[in-house]
């Protein structure tokens, strides 16, 4: 990688977790216990930064976390969060595991599907990026000291160059989302605006 700019023809738009689980009043962290309000906010940012994206003409890729309604592929999740696997949390082909409808991908979107916290962990998601020429991401999604997190940090590892607008990504507490940003800042992404990203697009 020869800099840290933003290069149009090399990026790409990952959108992670946008789920009814996470997101709605109805999904399974919700009927958790957790407060789930936060989470709603970022939904128009990232609306406004896929726009954006698709009218450059560069990929929107969305991770979808998805379970087995058996739980063979939870790990140790199931061991660590065991309420929330009994709730049916992300199993494939429920309410739960949909993307909210806010956020359909488009039919020249793409989908990857994962098990864990990071979009990278033994899924396609290196592959398609690598077919796609792709070498700059910008992150959005929930949450952001979880998943978002997990991948921003397997990007860096992998030399993709990481943007990420405060605005589109969130935790469900305020100070986990802060520590987050805080080694975002450190070393493992590029940290902005959404209007400072949308500007770097129009170029």
């Amino acid at each position: 990688m020869e800099d840290l700019s933003f290069r149009l023809e090399k990026s790409a738009l990952l959108i992670i977790d946008m789920q009814n689980a996470f997101i709605n009043k109805d999904g399974s962290l919700s009927k958790m216990g957790l407060d789930i309000s936060r989470t709603l906010k970022v939904i128009d940012p990232i609306k406004r930064l896929k726009k954006e994206f698709k009218r450059c003409g560069r990929p929107v890729i969305y991770l979808q976390h998805i379970h087995r309604p058996d739980k063979m592929d939870a790990g140790i999740i199931s061991e660590v969060f065991p309420q929330i696997m009994e709730l049916g949390h992300c199993f494939e082909g429920s309410w739960d595991a949909d993307i909210i409808d806010e956020l359909k991908p488009e039919n020249d979107d793409y989908i990857v599907k994962k098990h864990r916290f990071s979009g990278f962990y033994h899924t396609e998601l290196d592959d398609v990026l690598r077919s796609l020429d792709v070498r700059i991401l910008v992150v959005s999604g929930v949450a952001t000291n979880v998943c978002v997190e997990s991948t921003v940090r397997d990007a860096f590892y992998r030399d993709y160059n990481v943007f990420v607008p405060r605005e589109t990504t969130v935790s469900f507490a305020e100070e986990f989302e802060k520590g987050s940003f805080a080694n975002f800042e450190f070393a493992f992404a590029r940290v902005l605006s959404i209007d400072e990203m949308i500007k770097l697009l129009g170029k």
